[in-house]
This record gives C-alpha cells, sequence and structure tokens, in this order.
C-alpha cells in the first residue's frame, strides 16, 4: 500500500478508521498514521504512548496529541522525534518547569536520531520556558532554539562553546524581519576575533551552519573547508554559487585544479553541482557529465529535490552540447533510450522534437514525463498528446494521471481537453511533488472535475491541498461543514481574506462540539482563522487565547 499515490494511502486509512473510530491508534498501520483526520485523536479512551510513539504523524498531528503525551509517565528521552514536534506552549502551560525542562531537552540533537523539527514560535515558547535556567547547556537544548537566545547572558568565556551549538541549526527557520542573521554573525565576529573576510580554518568550524547566511565576499576568501558547510545549505543565492566557483577554480581547494578534474571530482563536491553553472560544467567532457548526471539526478529524484532545481541543472550541465539540425541527428529515441536514467541528456529541444515518436512516448509516458523537466522538453511532449488525430476526445484519464509535472506546461484551454472525472486524476494533477500551479490552472482543474457531478468531499480537500485557494468564495461556501472535519489540514494561507472567512464559516461548525476544550478547538481551527477572533455562541462570552503556537 505504501508505493501505491497519497489519495489511496489516505482513502485505505479511512476504510480501517470506519472500523472503530476511537481506536484510530491501535488499528491505523504505524506508517499510515499521517492520513487520521487530526479530529479524530482529539478523543482517545486512552493513551497509549507506546503506541503513539511508534507511528508518523505530522505537525498538527502531534499538537493535537502532545498535551496528553506530555502529561503521561513516560521517560521523554524515550519519545520520538515525530511525536516531540508537537511541542507547544499551550501543551505544557499546566506542567512543572522540570517537566517542561525535560520535554525541551529530549528536542536537543542527539546521534543515531533524527532532528526534531519545530516552527519559530515552538522554539520561541521553548526558550522562554528554559530562559532562567542555568543548568541546561547549549548542548542540552534544540540547535534552532539558541537562535533566539539572549547574547546578553552568553558569558565572553562561553560565547565560543554558544556558536560551536549554534552552528548545527537551520538558519532558514529566521524571520527574516527580525534581522537576526546579522545580529548573530555580528556577534560571531566579536567572540571569534573575525575581521576581514578571510574566515580561518577554525573560524569556519565553529560557524558551522551560519557560513549558509554569509555574503559571496566571505566564501570565496575563505578556508576551503567553508565548502563542506555550504555543502549543508538547504538553498544557495546565485552570488553564493558564483564565489564558490571562484574559489573551486583557484585550485587551491581539496579538489584541486580544474585542469585534473574528473568524474571522482563531482562526485565528491556532494549536492553542490546542483546549483553550479554552464563555467563550471564546460571544465569537463560530455561523457563524463552524462555519467554523473545519470546517478547523481536519481538520487535527486529520489530525495524529491524540486523540479525547478533539477530543471536548471538539466540547462547548466548541457548548455554547451548542441549543435542545431533539420533532422534526427542525435538517434531516434525508443524505450531503451528512455529507460537510461540521463534522458533526456544529449538532446536539444529541436532533437527531442525531431526524434521522438509520437507512439513511442505515448507507450512509454510514464517514464518520460518523470525524467522530462525543462519546460521546453514539457511544451513538445504536450503539443505530441494533443495531436487530434491521437486523442480526438481529448486526452483521456489513464493519460492525464501519467503526465507528472508536464501538467504544469499547460495553459486553461489544454485543460479544458482533459478528462478529469476521478479522485485518482484530481489527485495525480494535484501533486505537488511536480510543482505549483497558477491559480488560473489549478481552478481550472477542479472545475473541470467538479463540473461531472464530484463535490468537494473529504477525498478532493486532501487531494486539492493549498490550490483551494484558486476556487471562488461562492464554490468554498458550498462545502460541507463533515468533509472539513474529516480532512487533513489544509494550508490557506495563499487565500483571500474572503476565501479564509468562507472556510472558516464552515470549519467553526466542523469543530464546534470542541468548544469546551478551548487548546484542542485552536488547534484544529487556526489554520482557517486569518484574523478573526473565536466567539462561542453566546454573545457575552468569548474565548481568548494567548498561545504562542
Amino acid at each position: 500500500i505504501l508505493t501505491t499515490p497519497a489519495i489511496l494511502q489516505a482513502i485505505f486509512t479511512y476504510k480501517i478508521i470506519s472500523v472503530d473510530k476511537t481506536k484510530v491508534v491501535q488499528n491505523v498501520p504505524d506508517a499510515l498514521a499521517a492520513y487520521v483526520p487530526p479530529v479524530l485523536l482529539t478523543n482517545l479512551k486512552s493513551v497509549d504512548v507506546t503506541l503513539i510513539n511508534k507511528k508518523s504523524w505530522s505537525q498538527q498531528q502531534a499538537t493535537v496529541l502532545f498535551g496528553a503525551v506530555s502529561k503521561s509517565t513516560v521517560d521523554t528521552e524515550m519519545l520520538s522525534e515525530s511525536v516531540l514536534q508537537g511541542f507547544t506552549c499551550s501543551s505544557v502551560k499546566t506542567l512543572s518547569l522540570g517537566r517542561v525542562k525535560q520535554l525541551v531537552k529530549a528536542c536537543r540533537p542527539r546521534t543515531g536520531r533524527k532532528k526534531v523539527v519545530l516552527k519559530e514560535s515552538q522554539l520561541t515558547c521553548m526558550y522562554n520556558a528554559v530562559k532562567y535556567d542555568t543548568t541546561l547547556s547549549f548542548t542540552d537544548v534544540p540547535s534552532d532554539m539558541l537562535l533566539y537566545y539572549s547574547y546578553d547572558k552568553v558569558p565572553k568565556v562561553n560565547c565560543r562553546s554558544y556558536f560551536s551549538a549554534l552552528g548545527s541549526a537551520d538558519f532558514s527557520v529566521l524571520s527574516s524581519v527580525l534581522n537576526k542573521q546579522s545580529v548573530l554573525f555580528s556577534n560571531a565576529q566579536n567572540c571569534l576575533g573575525i575581521s576581514g573576510f578571510n574566515l580561518s580554518k577554525d573560524q569556519v568550524g565553529v560557524l558551522g551552519n551560519m557560513i549558509c547566511t554569509l555574503n559571496p565576499s566571505y566564501i570565496q576568501n575563505s578556508d576551503p573547508l567553508i565548502l563542506e558547510n555550504l555543502k549543508n545549505c538547504g538553498d544557495l543565492s546565485d552570488a553564493q554559487v558564483t564565489a564558490i566557483q571562484t574559489l573551486i577554480f583557484s585550485g587551491n581547494t581539496q579538489y584541486g585544479n580544474p585542469s585534473a578534474w574528473n568524474l571522482q571530482t563531482l562526485q565528491k563536491l556532494g549536492i553542490l553541482p546542483l546549483y553550479f553553472k554552464q563555467d563550471f560544467w564546460a571544465k569537463f567532457s560530455f561523457s563524463v557529465r552524462k555519467r554523473y548526471y545519470r546517478s547523481f539526478m536519481l538520487s535527486l529524484r529520489k530525495n524529491k529535490t524540486p523540479k525547478w532545481k533539477l530543471r536548471r541543472l538539466f540547462r547548466s550541465s548541457t548548455a554547451t552540447d548542441y549543435k542545431h539540425s533539420a533532422d534526427c541527428t542525435v538517434g531516434n529515441i525508443t524505450a531503451v533510450t528512455i529507460a537510461d536514467d540521463s534522458f533526456p541528456y544529449g538532446y536539444d529541444s529541436i532533437q527531442f522534437d525531431l526524434c521522438l515518436d509520437v507512439t513511442v512516448l505515448n507507450e512509454n509516458l510514464a517514464s518520460v514525463t518523470e525524467k522530462v523537466v525543462d519546460e521546453s522538453y514539457q511544451m513538445i511532449i504536450l503539443d505530441k498528446l494533443n495531436q487530434v488525430s491521437l486523442y480526438p476526445s481529448g486526452l483521456p484519464e489513464s493519460v492525464v494521471q501519467l503526465l507528472g509535472s508536464t501538467s504544469r506546461v499547460a495553459n486553461v484551454s489544454d485543460i479544458s481537453k482533459w478528462n478529469i472525472t476521478t479522485i485518482d486524476t484530481l489527485s495525480s494533477l494535484m501533486n505537488s511533488d511536480n510543482g505549483d500551479w497558477t491559480s488560473e490552472q489549478s481552478k481550472a482543474v477542479i472545475t473541470k472535475y467538479l463540473k461531472v457531478g464530484n463535490t468537494l468531499g473529504t477525498d478532493e480537500f486532501n487531494a486539492i491541498g493549498s490550490n483551494l485557494c484558486s476556487l471562488d468564495v461562492s464554490v468554498l461556501q458550498t462545502i460541507n461543514a463533515v468533509n472539513v472535519e474529516n480532512a487533513l489540514t489544509l494550508d490557506v494561507s495563499s487565500c483571500s481574506i474572503g476565501q479564509k472567512s468562507a472556510l472558516y464559516n464552515i470549519t467553526k461548525h466542523s469543530f464546534n462540539s470542541l468548544l469546551s476544550d478551548p487548546t484542542t478547538f485552536y488547534f484544529l481551527i487556526s489554520p482557517y482563522l486569518g484574523n478573526k477572533k473565536i466567539h462561542k455562541n453566546r454573545p457575552t462570552y468569548t474565548i481568548f487565547f494567548t498561545f504562542c503556537v
């Protein structure tokens, strides 16, 4: 079941749940727990922490469960990362400071365990809860929490230890409005004696992931160890990439002189080639680049690297290869060609068009759309499929379901010719792994699905996700409250005020039975709140929340 599309896993999970909604933790397989509607975790007859701890939860599910789990007698050191990500101020407000400290400490980096991923609001809450505790060391708390630590509390003699622990943090967690990154580096400069742009090997080692926030001048003038730090960055700016290339082009790094670079060099560079530009790739022969692309792209796809990054890699690493011709000169594209993990490497868009027969495309569509990420190639795929002689009644659902990221280059007119009648087709089109839709595109897809008599039920909610914000308010107002109650959490951050208002009016009825438990009610309804206040049905009674999350 785990190899099936997400929508089928969700439907399968709900069939299990429907047998006994009071035993969802006991009955739902561990790997499918993320498909349990959060509302069903609010009224568990008993809290079996051992069972809960084995399952993979989403953050909102963990938030709903955390209050009960944190109050249990379980050893906090045994709690899983999946459970600990649910930490909130409201869940722990009745606990002793000692218990809260244990929970915070359980979220620290530990060898052999995955990181506990926490949001900024959770991290600031944690810090405020333990900031007066002098017994906790910098390594006793989550690295990300140290981003919000008051530097005034760090004795000068301990500042190096502070920045060494902070070096493991994810600096992208910080809100840009806080301007914390520049303040943190300024403090680090003072602590470590950094002057100028030349960082020593020791300074680079202490700074760790803070290197990801530095401007290009530091990157190209520092000890080559900085390249190893940069491999840990979630993303790199164009200017940072240029600086990295300047440093490695110098020949004064662990990667040697560019004239001696080979396949092993590329492999040792880790994730960095994902960002490199044409002038870097020009230093390798076509055969070396193709061999590397084959294995690297396979790894990137497995890790669900965003399609736009894959597209950039393809363009940068192939830009110097093409010689235009009016005939297919590279070789006809066959099933064997497509099966190669390097496909379509070596074909420019013109050769791709000339060498790809419609029949071959149709017979190998899933493999082609999985591997082709460049929009110019995807337009060719769509044009070939749109040939009237091939599908006179428009693209059938069996084809639409296999479009993958190619679907994103379709215009509204193209979409109007697609057959979209089943939840399987809708779900495949809405898969966020294939990239974002424009509002006009997603509206066209969903409207096409609704026009044949379908409605926005729970399965549709789960499939559509944030694309719900592309629909008109009048459509959103037709949603049944029960379908919202049983759905997974939706991201409506891109919705307009009017759309959020419509969704809020529905969700407040969905979770009305939970008003006696304000904390849980808030957790469930908060994604739809916007700037609204929450009122009970009695006009003189208002629930006020002072939550950190």
